[in-house]
């Protein structure tokens, strides 16, 4: 008996001593790396930027005017689609919206550009059938500092439905659907996106041209605030004698700012020495070239050199 209980009392010892630590000769397993949360929020590639406009082979004032569609830069979205008062004369300046994009909203626009086969080596999506003269949409997307130039047909017939659309892979369809997207970004990123507000631009281009009487029209009368004369501001606009153009930025925005945005189409303007010139008035959207042509320079976004596109004319 005294032999068996001290066998079992030596197995109890022996078993507590062997399960109460590690092995020092063996290494601890590493604890594993947690997998990402399912619904975290997606990161948008670095040096991420936007911006879809329109060109037409029409005389450059003509076109002069035309705000990009959208521009999205540094977390903001510039949405050139503003409803303009349905009356002649209209204001002279049309200040875009502006509203914040999540990094959620960003990334989501990056995987449907490269679900739609936008972001590989085609950058023609016209389809070889694009008629002389025809209204053109280009798109400039930077994603990881790389440039992707694109030219098509923004008006191609698609399928779209709750703001999203489809289209064969790689097609002129696709150019189009991503197009329709962009036009219409509530419907498809409307959680992303905050409240919009007038848009304070940091460049404004304007295009002095020689008034034009309106029979029957009273036409407003206004001073031109700068010490410059209409004669030795800016540069002349090219292949348009007596057209001058400047871009203004800085102080001197801030004193055009409010004479023009209380302008309207028809307004006549008269400089220190009494000369009259009418104006033509748009926003210069970050990353984008001025149309006055002093200012048709590389500009840099995001850490991206972007290349100037000049307007056909």
């Amino acid at each position: 008996m005294r032999i068996r209980l001290g066998l079992i009392l030596f197995a109890v010892i022996a078993a507590a001593c062997g399960g109460g630590g590690p092995n020092p000769s063996s290494n601890p397993s590493p604890s594993p790396t947690p997998n990402p949360s399912p619904d975290a929020s997606p990161q948008p590639p670095a040096g991420f930027y936007l911006r879809a406009w329109h060109t037409q082979a029409l005389p450059p004032p003509s076109t002069f005017s035309w705000l990009p569609m959208l521009t999205i830069d540094q977390g903001i979205a510039i949405d050139g689609n503003v409803a303009v008062p349905a009356i002649y004369p209209g204001p002279l300046l049309i200040l875009p919206n502006a509203r914040q994009i999540s990094e959620a909203g960003i990334a989501a626009i990056v995987d449907e550009a490269q679900r739609l086969g936008l972001l590989g080596e085609v950058t023609d999506f016209t389809g070889g059938g694009a008629m002389p003269g025809a209204r053109l949409g280009q798109l400039r997307i930077v994603v990881d500092g790389v440039v992707h130039d694109l030219v098509g047909n923004p008006d191609a017939v698609v399928r779209c439905q709750g703001g999203r659309c489809e289209a064969e892979v790689g097609s002129p369809e696709a150019f189009a659907a991503f197009w329709q997207e962009l036009s219409f970004l509530d419907p498809w990123l409307g959680g992303q996106l905050g409240a919009p507000v007038v848009y304070e631009p940091e460049r404004l281009a304007v295009l002095f041209i020689q008034p034009a009487p309106e029979p029957g029209l009273e036409q407003q009368l206004a001073t031109w605030p700068l010490d410059q004369t209409f004669h030795e501001i800016g540069i002349e606009f090219p292949g348009q004698q007596g057209l001058r153009c400047v871009t203004l930025a800085g102080e001197d925005l801030e004193q055009v700012m409010p004479v023009l945005r209380g302008a309207n189409q028809l307004t006549v303007f008269h400089d220190s020495v009494d000369t009259q010139r009418s104006a033509m008035a748009v926003v210069v959207v970050p990353g984008a070239e001025s149309p006055c042509p002093d200012e048709r320079a590389d500009t840099v976004s995001d850490g991206a050199i972007l290349t100037p596109h000049v307007m056909v004319a």
